[in-house]
């Protein structure tokens, strides 16, 4: 943050009039041109910064869950791909602090080989301090989910899956999705957070959690001797 980058030189500059003024020449009018500066063509990649990263496959539910920690209003609908362009919400807590939680568009498998649109999505994930991996519950085995979320974004960048992280259990109001719930966690061997997004059900655990994951982070850098990001 603040960091500046001197992309292109400029030329030494000429000298003007000013420089040939004398006694006897009070209104020089010669002059000595500039050099040219460097011309450089550069491809800018604009990457999402947040704290916390959704990422999750496509109808998840990250956009209804974002616009109900948040005040974002990122487009919701039944159809894959509602999400082109991620998102970022900011979650308030006492003392007026705040977390910013990116929606990364939907993953698809194959991402990291820039399948869909793959690189295009993953590359904002680099720019989050943790993630929610956020699973649709309602699908068969949804434990594959996290399997091959964390198998797209090591292949992208080493070490990316293992940045600290939360599960998120989404569709809990659905039948199918409260019986799957037991077994997600028995092949997890880890805290599972099942909630949903639609009805409001058990958002408390999760923005309890995503205060724990974000004061973690922020002693990690005070320890490093880093300021933390803030908004």
């Amino acid at each position: 943050m603040g960091d500046e980058y001197i992309a292109a030189l400029g030329g030494a500059g000429g000298k003007g009039n000013r420089f040939f003024l004398a006694n006897d020449n009070r209104a020089p009018v010669t002059c000595t041109p500039g050099q040219p500066g460097q011309q450089r063509v550069l491809h800018l990649e604009l990457k999402t910064v947040a704290h916390a990263g959704m990422v999750g496959f496509s109808n998840a539910g990250k956009s209804s869950l974002l616009r109900a920690i948040s005040n974002a209003r990122p487009a919701v609908a039944s159809y894959p791909f509602t999400t082109l362009k991620p998102h970022v919400g900011i979650v308030h807590y006492e003392g007026h602090q705040q977390i910013a939680v990116a929606d990364i568009p939907g993953i698809i498998r194959g991402a990291h080989q820039n399948r869909g649109l793959g690189s295009a999505f993953l590359r904002h994930i680099e720019r989050c301090r943790f993630l929610l991996f956020v699973v649709d519950l309602s699908q068969p085995e949804p434990w594959t989910q996290v399997d091959d979320l964390k198998y797209e974004l090591e292949m992208y960048e080493e070490g990316l899956s293992e940045r600290p992280h939360a599960i998120i259990a989404n569709k809990i109001d659905l039948p199918e999705a409260r019986a799957n719930l037991s077994q997600l966690r028995d092949h997890l061997g880890r805290e599972v957070i099942a909630l949903s997004a639609l009805t409001g059900e058990n958002l408390e655990q999760l923005l309890l959690h995503l205060k724990v994951l974000h004061d973690a982070y922020v002693e990690a850098e005070l320890g490093k001797g880093r300021q933390p990001l803030r908004w």
